[in-house]
């Protein structure tokens, strides 16, 4: 129905004859105007047909146009003309269907004086349109039949009569009341459903003003100019009601074009009216049904849900904010929300804040949040909420809806965790410091003085268990004074274990020290300290002690948090305690290996050095024995052995003066060992001995033996036989660590040298055979070679990890 509207209103306008007083070219050009507007189009172009001399083809040959809102010249018409048609395009224009571009946004429309094809009506699209709609086709067509008497078809304007019949015919059938009204409000046409609508005959509405007819609330002012010529055409709409036939009020909305002539004066009004009764209705039923939901849903919500008017009256309350407050919906609706609020309070929100947060939102929506609100309920009872308001704006007025949600034990949940947060970071923090400490008594002390601090108590007292007695007695303590320090009470094991029995790990009033009774007191202080709350002190469930709060004046309650609390710090404290009573064990223990290592490192040094007075002991007596004999190679095998034991008695005396009482520094005990030799000896000539070692390298007592007995038996050799009958010799001894762990020793001296066949048999001397005896027992080997001058003699020896031990020098 809407389509036949907008086509006849369409077809009318397009068609519509310019006034009289317009002529010729410029008549045809308001025509085309008119139509470009109405269907939308950049360009409207009107072409006579023209037949080809011969082929009885024909082209085109344009007679008026219109582009860009201003009518084509004249001497620019000539430049379009003669334009051959496309192919397919003659056919389809003869047959009397409109053609359109395929590439392009154009349409072309035939038009025809009786049967023959007389011209074509051009029009192109404007920029982005993609298709034509049927209604604007339609009445491109009309305007093809009216343009055909007025620019082409030398016939009357028996075209437009057609037309105007054929518009005529539409508006009859529409249902919706339509009239057409001279700009004086006289009608100059209605169809039947306007004569019906009016309770009237055709005769007697035609020719009547329009105020004559309806009331005013329905006719209206009608402008007698609206805008330049070429501006779009106005629209009026206007929304009434009236009672109908039958008695019943019936909603109707009221269409008003105004139809302008070339000089921009209205000429004509063309009114309909739809009857929106039906819609309305169903409108007022959505309406109440949404409204029913929205109240549902609100019910249902579980926070309180309130909606005030731009006046600051409360227009809206859930079940919920009953239940919140306390106040029916009856009681509450049509007040302030000053009712909400504890007397003296400022209510929340403010209607003023609320209505500058509006002004300042483009959209006229504004959100407020206020997170800590103190509302009242009925009765005079407060409670903390969190209001979250959100404004809408409405067209002029605006209403305010505030979501109310009770936050009392979300906050009370809050205060608990930051409570527990903060008494886990004080745990952290004992347990840090008590575990930084090592002696017993520093944990003892800390442990008092964190306590005492963390319960906000005067002082706190550590009780210790004495097994031995039976007793809980009283290690350290943090805010006693000293007179009632010394005086503090044991505490009976039986009565404590009593206690705990009865309220588990952690004991509140009655204290057990009251408990023992003042008969335990050593002696009664002016001022008794009074044990408040005791924590046992437990580790792997056995009790070690005790840790007890205590005030000196008026008795405090102590709530579960803080008593849990004060058994948690004890749980801290019973490893910190175990740890400080294993380190004093340990301690002690080591304190104990110690005394021993040292009465033993004393008693191998009187070992070592009895060992080496005895030793010297028989070197003397050999002494004195060998210079009252008189055979000298008798004398000679005494102070060989003389050597032997002074060698010995070497080793002995350089373990005790060592810090290991384990190991013998070889380079030092041979330089001293070949300092004796050589001054035993007595030598005419001048022997000098050098010891070479690369590092500090030292041998354990059972391989320095040996080792000593060699460089004696070598040493003693080469002083006797090698430096015979000269004033000067000299002896070198390089001890060094192989890559492979081995020791070599070498020993060299610039005498006379063995004899080879010395070097090559087995040794007839007891020294030699000393020597390859001894080198042997270390496991090692031992090479006998010629030096230039002199003797060479290598021994090599297995390294031994664990007795021969490598020191930096």
């Amino acid at each position: 129905m809407s389509f036949i509207r907008r086509h006849a209103a369409a077809l009318k306008h397009a068609v519509a004859p310019p006034s009289a007083s317009v002529a010729g070219d410029a008549r045809m050009h308001a025509l085309l105007r008119r139509l470009g507007r109405t269907v939308r189009a950049s360009r409207v172009f009107l072409a006579e047909v023209t037949r080809k001399p011969g082929t009885g083809g024909i082209y085109l040959r344009l007679r008026y146009g219109w582009a860009d809102g201003a009518a084509v010249p004249m001497d620019n018409i000539g430049c379009l003309s003669c334009r051959d048609l496309p192919p397919g395009w003659e056919e389809l224009l003869r047959a009397g269907r409109p053609v359109q571009g395929s590439s392009t946004p154009a349409l072309v429309i035939p038009i025809f004086c009786g049967q023959e094809l007389r011209g074509v009506l051009s029009v192109r699209g404007c920029a982005g349109r993609r298709r034509w709609r049927r209604f604007e086709t339609h009445a491109l067509k009309a305007a093809a039949v009216a343009l055909t008497s007025a620019a082409i078809c030398p016939c009357s304007c028996e075209a437009l009569h057609a037309a105007e019949a054929y518009y005529q015919a539409i508006v009859e059938d529409l249902t919706d009341p339509l009239c057409r009204l001279l700009p004086d409000g006289t009608v100059t046409y209605a169809n039947e459903a306007f004569c019906a609508f009016c309770r009237r005959e055709r005769a007697d509405v035609l020719g009547a003003r329009v105020q004559e007819i309806l009331p005013p609330e329905v006719a209206g002012e009608l402008p007698a100019r609206a805008g330049p010529p070429d501006a779009l055409t106005p629209t009026f709409t206007r929304v009434f009601r009236v009672g109908g036939t039958d008695g019943e009020e019936r909603w109707y909305r009221s269409v008003c074009r105004a139809i302008f002539d070339t000089g921009g004066a209205v000429c004509e009004y063309q009114v309909v009216g739809h009857d929106i009764t039906e819609r309305t209705r169903q409108d007022a039923r959505n309406t109440w049904l949404n409204d029913q939901k929205l109240a549902i849903l609100a019910d249902a919500a579980s926070d309180a849900i309130v909606v005030l008017d731009d006046s600051g009256r409360i227009t809206f309350w859930n079940r919920s904010a009953e239940d919140l407050f306390g106040h029916t919906a009856s009681e509450i609706v049509g007040s302030g929300p000053g009712r909400l609020f504890p007397p003296g309070y400022t209510p929340l929100p403010r209607i003023e804040d609320i209505r500058h947060a509006i002004a300042a939102v483009p959209q006229g929506v504004a959100r407020l949040l206020y997170p800590d609100v103190t509302f009242a309920r009925k009765g005079g009872s407060v409670f903390l909420g969190e209001l979250s308001v959100a404004a809408v704006r409405a067209g002029s007025r605006w209403y305010c809806v505030g979501i109310v949600r009770d936050i009392t034990v979300q906050r009370a949940r809050e205060q608990v965790l930051c409570e527990e947060k903060d008494r886990t970071d004080t745990l952290l923090r004992i347990a840090a410091r008590l575990n930084g400490s090592i002696a017993l008594d520093a944990v003892l002390d800390a442990l008092c003085e964190e306590t005492a601090r963390a319960l906000q108590v005067p002082a706190a007292v550590v009780f210790l268990l004495d097994r031995h007695r039976g007793m809980l007695v009283p290690a350290r303590s943090f805010g006693v004074p000293e007179e009632v320090r010394d005086c503090l009470p044991c505490i009976p094991l039986p009565v404590y274990e009593r206690e705990l029995r009865k309220q588990a790990p952690v004991i509140a009033v009655p204290d057990p020290v009251l408990r023992a009774g003042e008969g335990f007191w050593k002696s009664t202080p002016e001022r008794p300290p009074r044990a408040l709350a005791s924590a046992a002190i437990l580790h792997e469930g056995v009790l070690i002690g005790s840790l007890d709060v205590v005030m000196f004046d008026a008795p405090r309650t102590f709530s579960p948090g803080e008593l849990a609390f004060l058994g948690g710090i004890a749980n801290q404290a019973a490893l910190a305690v175990v740890n400080a009573r294993h380190f004093e064990e340990l301690t002690a223990y080591e304190r104990r290996l110690q005394a021993s290592l040292d009465e033993k490192t004393a008693l191998l040094k009187e070992i070592h050095h009895r060992v080496k007075n005895n030793m010297q002991v028989i070197s003397s007596l050999l002494s004195l024995q060998g210079r009252l004999i008189e055979n000298s190679a008798a004398r000679e095998c005494i102070r060989e052995s003389v050597n032997r034991v002074k060698s010995l008695a070497l080793v002995h005396e350089s373990l005790y003066r060592s810090e290991s009482l384990a190991v013998v520094d070889i380079g030092a005990y041979a330089r001293r060992f070949a300092d004796d030799l050589v001054q035993s000896y007595a030598l005419q000539a001048h022997v000098s001995v050098t010891v070479e070692t690369a590092e500090a390298i030292t041998f354990s007592g059972d391989t320095a033996i040996p080792l000593g007995l060699i460089l004696n038996e070598l040493i003693s050799n080469s002083l006797r036989h090698g430096f015979a009958g000269r004033d000067r010799g000299a002896i070198a001894i390089r001890i060094a660590r192989l890559p492979d762990n081995r020791l070599v020793v070498e020993y060299r001296d610039d005498g006379v040298g063995m004899p080879p066949d010395v070097i090559d048999q087995p040794p007839a001397t007891l020294g030699l055979q000393l020597v390859r005896i001894l080198a042997a027992q270390l496991g090692g080997t031992i090479m006998f070679r010629p030096g230039e001058p002199g003797t060479v003699i290598e021994l090599i020896v297995p390294g031994e990890p664990e007795e021969v031990v490598t020191c930096t020098a």
